[in-house]
């Protein structure tokens, strides 16, 4: 008897629950298999991209830096006490951007690495009722690329100067 009460709930729930569609996506040029090498001192602005191309409605999403604080700023916050910044995803849309700035310090040893890790929630309107929403972390790598050496010594060149004259 229990295993059937079980059941039917199951049910009523998967159908309740069907009716709310709700996906988005986020973009990143960036993750952990193809990390972002940058040298001691610099700085960087790379953009991650917000979808919802599936659902019937526009969706409100929070994102938040949860790692890597130490070297990279969300540029869309509205105060630098900010933790979190909402974006507006219109439904069908593919290309809203969420801007990153990166600066690694200029003390940075070469292969040293930060770990970026952010969070895209979205957050329901506020309807009554229970609220189902989605979340989605995207996370990718920092790593202090070598400067290489600039030697003051003049190489031959690679197109002869008899072939430059005859064109």
């Amino acid at each position: 008897m229990v295993k059937i009460k079980i059941l039917i709930l199951s049910i009523i729930l998967l159908v309740v629950l069907s009716f709310y569609v709700n996906a988005f996506g986020v973009s990143s040029p960036y993750w952990d298999e193809n990390p972002l090498y940058m040298y001691p001192g610099e700085s960087k602005e790379i953009t991650m991209v917000l979808q919802n191309m599936v659902g019937d409605e526009d969706l409100n999403v929070d994102a938040e830096l949860k790692s890597g604080g130490e070297v990279v700023t969300l540029l869309d916050k509205v105060t630098l006490l900010d933790k979190v910044t909402t974006y507006v995803v219109p439904l069908g849309s593919s290309n809203v951007p969420v801007k990153l700035k990166i600066t690694v310090p200029q003390n940075a040893k070469p292969r040293q690495e930060w770990q970026v890790g952010l969070s895209f929630k979205t957050v329901a309107p506020n309807r009554g009722g229970v609220s189902i929403g989605s979340a989605v972390s995207k996370g990718f790598k920092i790593i202090v690329a070598e400067k290489p050496s600039v030697s003051g010594k003049v190489t031959k060149p690679v197109v002869s100067n008899q072939f430059l004259g005859f064109l």
